[in-house]
């Protein structure tokens, strides 16, 4: 069970956008270190903290579309929602490494727009589904991330025990419970809007193929290795064989010239890491997510920890 929970925790090497130190700063640490910040924006200024959160009546009346975009990362100072930040840092690299980086980067925009855009119209006509100072925060994009990684896994257990989607439908449930009890349609709106948005452009970037969800097929297969595009790789040129007339004027290095010395001779340089390593760690990192750390053998746990060593001294 250690392992298992090692194998959670441990950074994906997914292709970042900027280095930051020895790591690259993927999509997912972004938004978490956005989140992180927002909590310090709310402890100095509680007006300035609620300029981020999504209130359909200040971007239609008073122009401030950048509430659209902004409530993914609006975070109070909270210990769940602490927890919640980790789930999904943890979460979400598993996601982003399926997707890819650049069509992880698009189903992030799609889950946040739609549901605003929709609530924003919605509220155009029926004041009963405006609502101000809902703290919804990357549990939303977590929640739509569960749907879509159940939906292309649809035989994951947690614990080798609960499905996924059992997981994901409780949670759904929770809150639209919660929702119901205080008669707020513009968040159940808000919620399933944003989970069916999930789920179809997931299914359209080549994920959730497990079920029978409505898209529009995109073309192309989700990036598998860290690159969020599918990266073509430079036919290699033959090498020039040497015409039979070049032949004796060859001359071999050897021990036999005078005056040679043989170089220092050190330890053997580990070989560089390339496309096919880290397709094969992505690889035993889907098995692991897949069906548990048990289910590596003992030659794919050392071939795990090899590819690891590689790929993060590179």
């Amino acid at each position: 069970m250690s392992q298992y929970f090692a194998a959670m925790f441990r950074r994906r090497p997914n292709e970042g956008w900027l280095r930051v130190g020895k790591y690259d700063a993927t999509t997912v640490d972004i938004l978490c270190a956005l989140a992180v910040a927002t909590m310090f924006i709310y402890g100095a200024s509680l007006s300035l903290f609620e300029k981020l959160l999504f209130f359909a009546p200040e971007v239609r009346e008073g122009f401030q579309f950048w509430r659209l975009f902004t409530w993914p990362i609006a975070t109070q100072p909270d210990l769940f929602a602490l927890l919640g930040i980790v789930f999904f840092w943890v979460f979400g690299q598993q996601l982003e490494g399926l997707f890819g980086r650049n069509r992880f980067i698009v189903w992030i925009a799609a889950v946040t727009l739609v549901p605003s855009i929709l609530l924003t119209i919605l509220g155009a006509f029926s004041d009963s589904l405006d609502f101000g100072s809902v703290n919804f925060g990357l549990s939303t994009l977590f929640l739509c991330g569960i749907w879509v990684y159940a939906g292309t896994y649809p035989n994951v257990r947690w614990f080798e025990v609960i499905p996924l989607w059992g997981i994901a439908a409780v949670f759904t449930l929770l809150n639209l419970l919660q929702y119901s009890g205080a008669r707020a349609g513009g968040q159940i709106i808000f919620m399933l809007s944003a989970i069916a948005a999930g789920l179809s452009i997931g299914r359209s970037l080549g994920l959730a193929t497990a079920w029978p969800i409505p898209h529009i097929p995109l073309g192309g297969a989700p990036g598998g290795s860290s690159s969020g595009s599918s990266r073509k790789q430079r036919p290699t040129k033959p090498k020039r064989r040497p015409k039979n007339g070049n032949l004796g004027s060859r001359v071999v290095d050897g021990p036999w010239q005078s005056g040679s010395q043989s170089a220092p001779t050190g330890p053997p340089l580990r070989p560089p890491a390339s496309a096919a390593d880290q397709a094969e760690l992505d690889g035993l990192l889907d098995k692991i997510g897949s069906n548990g750390m048990d289910s590596l053998s003992s030659t794919e746990k050392a071939r795990l920890n090899e590819l690891s060593k590689r790929l993060r001294n590179r």
